[in-house]
């Protein structure tokens, strides 16, 4: 039996090297005998090329490693944690599902909390970025020019310098333990910012100016006519925002602790599992299987909207 599956590990390792080795190089032949662009081009789209693919293998290794690894008893993964299992242990993840929960709050009640609090902060925060973005590319008012200076310096700032003056303004406001909390998310700067500002200020003002003329108020032309027109970079920055939520666990630790998400949940669970558990055979591979069940939501909106999420979106002008 060991013999077996020593010869099995081999010959799983042989496959993964040579897909490894094919793969990429079936790319760049293909990228070579392309008869559009230069060979500077041909060569530089080569090395992106490797570059991406590298790092798109080292994250499926890591995933197939973390899955395989999950269905493990801890003895075996400390044994060898590079080879595959001798039992399959699936009841691993029926342990992450009954054993994983934070201040008596469940699998199920952390997977609903990160919902609303993903899909809430993201939806509030692309929105704010839109409303300033648009301000800020087609309005001209006092101070828009200092103003929009300081917002490129405070972009510059580390993210840790807020955190003293955020956790004084939530507390202050009594916004902990709320779903109120989510209005923080309301600032409307950031780098998100920069895109949406980018994006409307590509967009021709003849749109602007018709719908004046159709006694349309401002409010409704951004509403109705340009909010309209940004569904797509809108569209990306919100779930490229809610993977960022999703997978949040030190802001629901400070503020919402009795709400706690998926994220929060695990990484608790990954601090109480450094000690003894009577109930929990496997609380490492248990914390391993927690981790992968939640990342499913996540892998099915990159599969669903990859290719959204990769495309840019452009708007050209009214051709008179």
């Amino acid at each position: 039996m060991a013999q077996s599956r020593k010869v099995f590990n081999n010959v799983t390792n042989l496959l993964w090297g040579i897909a490894s080795f094919l793969i990429p190089i079936i790319g760049i032949v293909r990228i070579c005998i392309s008869k559009k662009g230069s060979v500077g081009a041909k060569i530089a789209t080569s090395v992106v090329y490797m570059i991406f693919w590298l790092y798109t293998a080292s994250l499926m290794f890591f995933i197939v490693w973390a899955f395989y690894n999950s269905v493990k008893t801890d003895d075996e993964f400390f044994d060898n944690m590079n080879a595959l299992p001798t039992v399959w242990h699936f009841s691993n993840y029926a342990d992450a599902y009954r054993f994983i929960e934070h201040n008596d709050v469940g699998f199920i009640g952390m997977f609903i909390n990160s919902i609303w609090f993903a899909a809430g902060s993201s939806f509030l925060a692309t929105l704010s970025h839109a409303v300033t973005g648009y301000i800020f590319a087609k309005y001209r008012f006092p101070g828009k020019e200092i103003a929009f200076s300081f917002i490129l310096f405070t972009i510059a700032l580390p993210i840790v310098g807020s955190l003293p003056s955020m956790y004084k303004v939530v507390y202050t406001l009594h916004l902990e333990e709320s779903p109120l909390f989510l209005v923080t998310y309301l600032g409307g700067f950031g780098s998100n910012f920069l895109i949406m500002y980018a994006f409307f200020n590509g967009i021709d003002k003849t749109y602007m100016e018709a719908a004046e003329m159709d006694g349309a108020t401002r409010f409704g032309i951004f509403f109705k006519i340009m909010l309209p027109l940004a569904v797509g970079p809108s569209l990306s920055l919100f779930l490229l925002t809610f993977i960022t939520q999703w997978n949040n666990y030190e802001t629901p630790i400070l503020f919402l602790s009795m709400m706690p998400t998926l994220s929060s949940g695990l990484y608790e669970f990954s601090v109480i599992m450094r000690f003894p558990q009577e109930d929990i055979v496997s609380p490492q591979m248990t914390f391993y299987a927690g981790t992968l069940l939640a990342s499913v939501p996540v892998i099915i909106l990159v599969i669903c909207f990859g290719e959204k999420l990769m495309t840019n979106v452009n708007i050209g002008g009214i051709k008179g």
